[in-house]
């Protein structure tokens, strides 16, 4: 996200530069304007020469002296993506409400045979409370399935066993299970099934893409405006003496447009030594100020006392709290982050923020982080920033399915926004065989947008969709797709990146899926 350019002494001074306020480049797209998008696609002006957008002083001279800036036409892309999210935001919203209440209202009366025999006995049921443990989100609808099964014990490999997904063919590379369920050469998972794990808690944290408003009184009568939409779970192999804590980020739900919109967003904001960072996945775990003069005003290490006065907590602060006592409680622990989607992306940046803390007592302890169609976080310093502070080696492996849309944003569009991924990338160009690409390598179709892959993407949506309604026959009843997840696969047929970023790929690919060796 650097935007300094060929040789100019004074975009190379600029560059040297790592205050906060300096280095930034927000875009405000509520501000972008249908004759500002032509301008981008048309005209050769400096990006940060517009009206709707914020740009540190470094950025700016930077931008000044490339004039106009390569890849406009994707920033271009992006404001035209999030003017339709926009737009469809409130059609979205109480769309996505009507139909999660006639799927539960039809699931919770047992079909429609159920819902006229449940009137005849007065005793039908009416899904209202979108908090009763019984009530079933759209990600669930679309894959129900509750317990991760293990792989098989060493004395056991090779035994047939349909029970254990495992994936059937060892000699065809290594189960992704088994990559994901050992530290070092050490099983954090053999011996007991992901259904026994111990439940630590369910945290809704406030989301700081909207403002604190603190009135006077030394804080009181403060008040936040928005909503609580971050949220974690954390849970313990076992309830004493736990050998695995997990803490799992709650990803993108489909029907919200402001969370895709997080997702495509290409502001970023400097944080000295940790890099560039996409500022949405920010304020998602709570940073206070976009343009604060520093990085430990922006982010600082102990939560506002206003969030305190009025019992709001942010994702970081709440986390990390509960991290310290369950680490205490289980001494001889090591800390798994994951996270699926928006998920994922604060599992990449939670730890990240611990290392820029000098939380060194949790960092040491984290011996995994595992995502699952992750967007892009941050620029190549941030990418290598946890590894580069850890004590301990930390396994960051990203997951990404086919052409799912999402690990492909926000757009690697240097220099005005140089997002990057990190860790190592484990990629699957469909059936659940995948290959581990080489460092810094990317999935294909990095941007999404490229017109060559059209042909390749479209047919994978069309196997993806002939797939799903017959594996069941050769794996079992656990992979017979519902009729919301066929649903789902086939709007791919339209956009293929939004039905790979289906959370059943993602689960097939651990149970099912295999890695080929990593070429020398």
């Amino acid at each position: 996200m650097t935007m300094a350019g060929g040789g100019s002494a004074a975009a190379a001074n600029a560059k040297k530069k790592k205050k906060m306020g300096e280095e930034k480049l927000i875009i405000m797209s509520e501000k972008v304007r249908f004759i500002d998008i032509l301008s981008l696609l048309l005209l050769r002006r400096p990006i940060t020469s517009y009206h709707f957008v914020d740009a540190g002083d470094a950025t700016a001279a930077a931008a000044g002296e490339l004039g106009s800036t390569p890849g406009e036409w994707l920033v271009a892309l992006t404001e035209i993506i999030q003017k339709a999210l926009a737009a469809a935001y409130y059609p979205a919203k109480y769309l996505g409400a009507a139909v999660e209440f006639f799927l539960n209202f039809v699931s919770l009366n047992g079909g429609v045979i159920g819902i006229l025999w449940n009137i005849v006995r007065f005793k039908l049921v009416i899904p209202l409370n979108r908090e009763a443990p019984n009530f079933r989100s759209m990600i669930a609808m679309i894959d129900g399935r509750t317990e991760l099964k293990p792989m098989k014990p060493a004395a056991t490999a090779g035994v047939e066993d349909d029970d254990l997904e495992s994936g059937g063919c060892a000699a065809a590379g290594v189960p992704l299970i088994r990559r994901h369920l050992v530290d070092g050469e050490h099983l954090l998972a053999e011996q007991y099934s992901i259904s026994e794990f111990n439940f630590v808690g369910f945290y809704s944290c406030w989301n700081r893409s909207t403002n604190l408003v603190v009135a006077g009184n030394g804080g009181r009568g403060a008040e936040f405006i928005g909503s609580e939409t971050t949220q974690a779970f954390v849970m313990t192999e076992r309830a004493t003496d736990a050998a695995a804590i997990v803490v799992a980020f709650r990803g993108t739900e489909p029907f919200n447009m402001q969370d895709w919109s997080t997702d495509v967003n290409l502001s970023w904001l400097g944080m000295a030594a940790m890099g560039h960072v996409h500022v949405g996945f920010l304020k998602a775990l709570g940073l206070q100020e976009v343009d604060a003069k520093d990085a430990a005003r922006a982010f600082p290490r102990e939560p506002p006392a206003a969030a305190a006065l009025v019992g709001r907590s942010f994702a970081y602060y709440k986390l990390r709290d509960v991290l310290r006592d369950q680490l205490r409680r289980h001494p001889n622990a090591r800390v798994v982050v994951t996270g699926h989607s928006l998920g994922g992306a604060l599992a990449a940046a939670f730890p990240a923020l611990l290392a820029f803390h000098g939380e060194a007592d949790v960092v040491s302890r984290i011996a995994a982080v595992h995502t699952y169609g992750q967007p892009r976080v941050g620029d190549a310093t941030f990418a290598g920033f946890l590894a580069a502070n850890a004590a301990t080696p930390v396994a960051f492996q990203r997951v990404v399915y086919r052409y799912d849309i999402v690990p492909r944003v926000p757009f690697d569009v240097p220099p005005v926004a140089d997002f990057r991924h990190g860790g190592t990338c484990v990629y699957y160009d469909g059936w659940y065989a995948g290959r581990t690409l080489a460092a810094g390598e990317d999935a294909p179709n990095k941007n999404y947008f490229n017109p060559k892959y059209i042909v390749s993407m479209y047919g994978n949506a069309w196997g993806d969709l002939f797939k799903a309604m017959f594996l069941w026959a050769k794996e079992g009843k656990d992979y017979r797709e519902g009729p919301v997840s066929i649903v789902y696969r086939a709007a791919g047929l339209l956009f293929p990146g939004l039905a790979s970023h289906s959370p059943r790929d993602y689960v097939n690919a651990i149970r099912l899926g295999h890695v080929a060796p990593k070429e020398a």
